[in-house]
């Protein structure tokens, strides 16, 4: 009978190489499968976290610049005529600057985000208008639509901020 121990040592050899060669192959394209997903998840999240800091910017310049519309009209009820002129010339200038911020986060979106900012906007638009009849005539009926059209405007503020937040908390 013919010693088949040498061929059994070379079959086993073989099954040994083949295996672990299979199994390296196996190993490599796993990780390599696996740093292809890290690098995805971290691509990723690092753009999503620019989406998040930019919309941030945005809104917090939206916020900003609402406030400094409503801190500057506060003070137009005592005011006289000739000077509602100027605060009028002054509110005009600031509507401006809220119209290039609420242009901002239309750009950055959502579309809940995008509607309140717009809301403000339209409403510092009637501001405007309240504030022209208010100094072309400063009687009690103006400064009241006034006041009211100026708390309209504060108020909302609010959704604003709470649609901003939801936006930020979503990304």
């Amino acid at each position: 009978m013919p010693d088949n121990s040498l061929f059994v040592a070379g079959l086993t050899g073989a099954t040994a190489i083949t295996a672990s060669s299979l199994a390296s192959w196996l190993t490599s394209r796993g990780n390599a499968r696996a740093a292809r997903v890290q690098v995805d998840a971290t691509t990723e999240a690092q753009r999503r976290e620019g989406t998040r800091q930019t919309r941030r910017a945005a809104y917090l310049g939206l916020i900003e610049q609402a406030q400094v519309v409503a801190d500057g009209l506060r003070v137009v009820d005592g005011l006289a005529t000739t000077e509602s002129e100027a605060v009028l010339t002054a509110h005009r200038d600031r509507h401006h600057r809220l119209r290039r911020a609420v242009t901002l986060v239309e750009l950055e979106g959502p579309a809940t985000v995008q509607v309140a900012a717009s809301n403000l906007l339209i409403m510092s638009g009637t501001l405007t208008t309240a504030l022209a009849a208010m100094a072309e005539n400063a009687s009690s009926e103006n400064r009241r639509e006034f006041q009211e059209t100026l708390r309209a405007y504060i108020r909302l503020v609010t959704p604003f901020v709470d649609a901003a937040a939801a936006a930020l908390n979503e990304t």
